[in-house]
């Protein structure tokens, strides 16, 4: 299977190949960015929230996360609704969408996982996961 296929069935829930090159690259891009935001300084608050729209797919109005912020993809996955608020340590295993209506608020150290992994030992050793989409309503 080549890397565009690949991305087609990670895309799609299907099962797919997780240490595709390809899609490790462009992880590890997204990460990149977010460590970047991770390093910025409690002053920072408008510096802070243009990453935010620079990394998510959608950033509603008064989105605030409190770093460290830990994301597969970065973020480029994950749509915030307006008036949103994370604590401390929010990991988004955003291997698809996640997306929080609006008024929503996280607590510390909440992990919220989009991928799975087949409970098939011969299937788990070919580095196979599938993702499904987590969507949290508002309030």
């Amino acid at each position: 299977m080549d890397s565009k296929q690949n991305r087609e069935r990670m895309e799609s829930g299907k099962l797919y190949f997780s240490a595709d090159e390809a899609v490790m690259a462009e992880q590890t891009a997204c990460i990149e960015r977010l460590w970047e935001y991770n390093q910025s300084r409690p002053s920072e608050g408008e510096k802070r929230a243009r990453m935010l729209e620079e990394l998510f797919a959608h950033v509603g109005k008064n989105a605030y996360i409190e770093p460290p912020l830990r994301a597969n993809w970065g973020g480029a996955r994950v749509r915030l609704g307006d008036n949103f608020y994370a604590n401390f340590n929010l990991t988004l295993v955003d291997d698809a969408e996640i997306s929080f209506g609006d008024n929503c608020m996280v607590g510390p150290n909440v992990t919220i996982a989009t991928a799975g992994h087949p409970i098939l030992p011969q299937l788990r050793c070919q580095l196979l996961q599938y993702n499904l989409p987590v969507h949290i309503g508002d309030n």
